[in-house]
Formats: C-alpha cells, sequence, structure tokens
C-alpha cells in the first residue's frame, strides 16, 4: 500500500527514503536537549477523482500532535500545531524529549483543532464542512488519525517517530455520464449529498470515532463551470447507514433533480464508494440511474446496484462559485498571478470576476467578496457592467480594504438597476498601485437561482405551525459557512436569522434554536423594532437547546423586524444551521 513521506520537522535539507529507515539522525538544541523528529505517512484510499491527501498531506492543513510521558504530557506536547507545507515537511515549534530520558509516547490527528487540547483521551465532536465544493471545505472535513507504525515508545536515542495516517472518515465520488440524448446541461449544476448525519467523535488516543450524530445536512460536493469535461463530485461523510430516499441532488438553472436510494447504504470507515449517475432524456425527464460499484482498497465491485427514480424538487437558496476571472488583457495596468491581483495604474486595471449571458444576476440576493492582504495604502473597487457598457461602481463607497464585503443587490435592484441586464461583475485597484489577495472561490453569489431570487424572504420553511429561519449575511465582524458562525468582535456581528414585513411574529409565542461547538463563547440572541436591537433576557447563552417565550417579552410583536443571533465576546464561533432555529405557535 502506498504512504505518503513527509520532510522531518525543522530538517528541511535531509530525506528519508522510508518510514522504515533504519537511519537515527539526533537534533541537538543549544542546551544539548534531543528534539523529536517526525516522519508520517498517509495510508492511500485510492480515491476516484481527486488528489487531495491522497499521496501527501495538503498544503496548509494543520496537523495535532500529542506528546506523553507516563507522568504526562511533555513541554508542549499537548496538541502541538504544526502546519504541512504540500511538500513533505512541517513548520511549527519543535518537542523536546525529556532531560531525565523518560520514554515518550505519540499520536496525532488532522486538521487541527483547538477543542482537542487536554483531551487525547477523551470524545471530541467532530463536525464535516457542509460546503465541500472548495479545497478547503473537503479538508476541513478530511478527519486523520496517525499512529506510531510500530512500538508507542521513543528516547532521545531513537529521535524518528514515524506515523501512519489513516482516513477515519468515508468518501463519496459521483460521476456523471450524460447520454447522447439528453439535454441536461451541467456546466454550472450544484451538486449536492443528501440526508447524511454531519458529526461524530474522535478519541485520539486510540484512533476511535463515534456513532454519526447531528441532524441530517445537505453537503455541497461542487458547482459545474463552462469548462467543466468530467462531471466528477467528491465529498466525505461520516460513516453511517443511510435510508432509502433522495440522495444525490442536481441543482440545475431552471430545476432540481433528485436521484434516490431504492434501499439503504452503509458507508463505513476508512472506505472510498463511487456512484455512477447516468443521465438520460429530455428536460424534466431526465432519469438518473444510480450504481454502486466499488469499495476503497483494492476497489472490488459491488454487484448489488442501488438504483431508483428521480423526482424534482424545490430551487433552495445555493451559491454561485466560484468565480470563473477573465484574463486581463495585453497592455492593462494590472495583472492576476496565483492567487494575487496586482495593479500599477487607478485605471484601466478593471478584471472581471463574474460573466452573466441569460440575466443570471437576477436571481441572486447578495454578492460576497473576500480578499486578504491587501498592500499598505492601497484600495480596491468592485462594479458592474450592464449590457456591455461602462462600468459603474456598486453604490455606496467603493474604496474597499481586505477582509469580507457584502453587496446587497436587491437593495441595488430597488434603486433601479435592471439585475437581468448586468453582464459583468469586475474589480479593480482604486490607489495608484497595490496588490491583494482574492480567490474564485471567495467570490459568492447568494440566492435561489431563478429570476424570482430578489423577491423578499419572509423566512425559511413553514407548515402553519411553525417558521424556520433563514440565515442571513452577517455584519462585518463574522462570518458563516454552514454550519459555523464565526465572530471576530463583540459589535457588528450580528445575523439576522428571521426578517418580518408584515408583523408575523405577532403569530408566534415561543422560539427554540440549538447550536453546539461553542468556542470562546458566549453568544445573544433578540429582536429589532426599528433600527434597534434588543437582547433576549440577558442575551448570554452557552450550547445547547434554548427556549424564548415570545409573550412574556411585554412588547408588541408585531413591531417586531428581525430577529437576529450574534456573537457575545470579543471572538470565538460555534455551529448553527437554520433548521435548528424555529418559531412555533
Amino acid at each position: 500500500m502506498k504512504k505518503l513521506f513527509l520532510l522531518p520537522i525543522g530538517l528541511a535539507m535531509l530525506t528519508f527514503a522510508a518510514c522504515s529507515s533504519d537511519e537515527n539522525i539526533a537534533m541537538q538544541a543549544p542546551d544539548g536537549t534531543t528534539a523529536i523528529t517526525f516522519v508520517s505517512s498517509v495510508v492511500q484510499t485510492r480515491s476516484a477523482n481527486t488528489s487531495l491527501q491522497k499521496v501527501q498531506i495538503a498544503n496548509g492543513v494543520e496537523v495535532g500532535v500529542f506528546a506523553k510521558t507516563s507522568d504526562g504530557y511533555i513541554s508542549g506536547g499537548d496538541n502541538a500545531k504544526l502546519t504541512a507545507n504540500g511538500n513533505g515537511g512541517f513548520s511549527g515549534s519543535k518537542l523536546y524529549f525529556p532531560e531525565d530520558g523518560s520514554a515518550v509516547s505519540v499520536c496525532a490527528y488532522a486538521p487541527y483543532a483547538s477543542d482537542f487540547t487536554g483531551k487525547v483521551d477523551e470524545d471530541v465532536t467532530f463536525t464535516v464542512a457542509a460546503d465541500q465544493s472548495s479545497d478547503a471545505g473537503y479538508l476541513k472535513s478530511d478527519l486523520l488519525i496517525g499512529t506510531p507504525v510500530s512500538t508507542n515508545s521513543f528516547t532521545k536515542d531513537n529521535p524518528v517517530v514515524a506515523l501512519n495516517f489513516e482516513h477515519k472518515l468515508a468518501k463519496l465520488t459521483v460521476k456523471f455520464t450524460l447520454s447522447d440524448d439528453t439535454d441536461v446541461d451541467l456546466s454550472s449544476a450544484t451538486i449536492n449529498i443528501l440526508n447524511t448525519l454531519p458529526q461524530t467523535s474522535l478519541k485520539v488516543a486510540d484512533g476511535t470515532i463515534g456513532d454519526a450524530a447531528g441532524t441530517a445536512v445537505s453537503i455541497k460536493a461542487v458547482t459545474f463551470n463552462s469548462s467543466t469535461t468530467d462531471f466528477l463530485a467528491s465529498a466525505v461523510v461520516v460513516p453511517q447507514t443511510v435510508a432509502a430516499g433522495d440522495f444525490v441532488q442536481v441543482i440545475l438553472s431552471n430545476k432540481v433533480l433528485n436521484a434516490q436510494l431504492n434501499s439503504q447504504a452503509t458507508f463505513e470507515s476508512g472506505k472510498s464508494y463511487v456512484y455512477n449517475v447516468n443521465v438520460s432524456g429530455q428536460g424534466a425527464e431526465a432519469k438518473a440511474a444510480i450504481v454502486l460499484s466499488s469499495t476503497v482498497s483494492d476497489w472490488d465491485v459491488v454487484d448489488e446496484e442501488l438504483t431508483g427514480d428521480v423526482t424534482e424538487g424545490e430551487l433552495p437558496e445555493i451559491t454561485y462559485s466560484p468565480a470563473s476571472f477573465v484574463a486581463l488583457g495585453s497592455g492593462q495596468n494590472a495583472t492576476y498571478d496565483s492567487g494575487v491581483y496586482t495593479w500599477t495604474g487607478s485605471t484601466n486595471n478593471l478584471m472581471t470576476i463574474l460573466e452573466f449571458s441569460a440575466g443570471e444576476l437576477a436571481g441572486y440576493k447578495t454578492l460576497e467578496v473576500t480578499t486578504t492582504d491587501m498592500e499598505a495604502g492601497a484600495s480596491w473597487r468592485m462594479g458592474y457592467v450592464l449590457d456591455g457598457g461602462s462600468y459603474t461602481n456598486f453604490t455606496g463607497s467603493p474604496f474597499y480594504s481586505a477582509g469580507t464585503k457584502t453587496i446587497d443587490l436587491k437593495a441595488l435592484a430597488a434603486s433601479g438597476v435592471d439585475l437581468s441586464k448586468v453582464t459583468k461583475i469586475q474589480m479593480g485597484g482604486n490607489s495608484g498601485s497595490g496588490s491583494i489577495g482574492i480567490l474564485p472561490g471567495n467570490v459568492v453569489l447568494k440566492g435561489n437561482g431563478t429570476s424570482g431570487g430578489n423577491d423578499d424572504n419572509q423566512g425559511g420553511s413553514s407548515d402553519g405551525e411553525t417558521l424556520t429561519a433563514t440565515f442571513q449575511t452577517p455584519g462585518s465582524n463574522a462570518s458563516y459557512s454552514a454550519p459555523t458562525y464565526t465572530w471576530t468582535g463583540s459589535t457588528s456581528n450580528l445575523m439576522t436569522v428571521f426578517e418580518f414585513a408584515n408583523g408575523e411574529l405577532a403569530n408566534y409565542s415561543k422560539l427554540t434554536f440549538k447550536f453546539s461547538n461553542l468556542v470562546d463563547g458566549p453568544v445573544r440572541m433578540g429582536y429589532y423594532v426599528g433600527s434597534t436591537f434588543t437582547e433576549f433576557g440577558n442575551g448570554y447563552y452557552s450550547a445547547g437547546t434554548k427556549e424564548v417565550d415570545l409573550t412574556a417579552l411585554g412588547i408588541d410583536l408585531a413591531t417586531v423586524t428581525k430577529i437576529a443571533f450574534g456573537g457575545r465576546s470579543n471572538s470565538g464561533s460555534c455551529d448553527i444551521v437554520a433548521s435548528d432555529v424555529v418559531l412555533s405557535k
């Protein structure tokens, strides 16, 4: 079985040929203590359509390491954080053997999480990302456990610690084949994996994981673009048994196809599963046949065919991402290379980041752009082009700094701009020169993808007795990437979860909300009357399920325009999903 070899920490000039090397290399610190040298390998699961963490731990992935003697953790050995460089090496703090010569045992995991500190022998909750269409989301979900190749007792006389990393969750890959008789166009389709539970637990000490838990979610695997030729989508899921029913969702520009399993399927730890989806027929009559064809290691073909019907569903709120950056023409005062946009003049420097040929922008509500590492003293601008005409800055100040910026497209439409006639969204430098980091995956349109996308959203699904939340883009000091809400300041971090235009809250008596994995809390929840925000009760909530008696607030509920959720400390994060925020009568 193939393995991934990583350079020893702090020893970039020396390479180990294999994990079983007999060579011992002692690294002496200035005080004469001996550094622990780590060599690791990832057991390959032969993933079907991506090289991510197939032959090496990916660049930027952070690894947590525990190192203990019989008396407890060595100095710095409680969840030490190391970062992979993508070429087989790590950066991070060195760990040293105790001066008394005590033997050290080691274990590791990835991706790193501060929640594991002090809990090597405890079950710690792990949640896969709801959006795995980017490398970052996929790698955030690929849970690895690292254990020594042989004995787990190391001393300064034998400082090379060889770790094997194994994938602990399951991988699903969907491969689409279009028949000659179909008119279905997947070039802008979004592929979701439906009805899997997103949580489990990991005990690093022995590498065991718990049962699948949480509320079933939709995992976004990919959004295809016009250059796609191989229609493949992969996602990492928690090992579990999935009941018969909707399983693979294809979101097209004008409809949704839900491909079904006609019997339950079980996904096991460390295995990779491939589904073949054959699309044939015209328009709404298109059909998809699903076949479970292989498992990990030797990819033995499973004889049982899991075929199911295809039904049409409602268009959900989706994201239009990643952007397709259009190369700047020759002679322009700007360049784009490896994620960095650089300009050398304040004019003639526009770069197209989104293009529309059929009025698609009318189907979206907000545009969210995240940038990083802006050169000191620089600023940038962003705007739109109508019907191939001239460029216009978005309303408000076009002088942007680095960070996440959100453009309210509904407000732009209300100002008289016909979004269906927008052909391009562009960005450019606003100062004489400068540079900024920007990636296609960090340019996101949000909405339902239809011409009705700019209609006022009065909330999520309703069955008459209950109303489910619809999350909106949070304030400037916060971000939301399902299921994780993160805030970086104690103000300007509120996220609207319900919005009312006609006094609808007066129809309900109770608010119930649930959240988990709270880091550096607490959080707050409250309501708006006009532009004034008031917290429910004292506003300090810890993780768990909370109830608010709306009738006890002593206010006219018909005057409430919004209910919002936010951080109560200077920074922190928690996991919360819209389906767990509910109003009831």
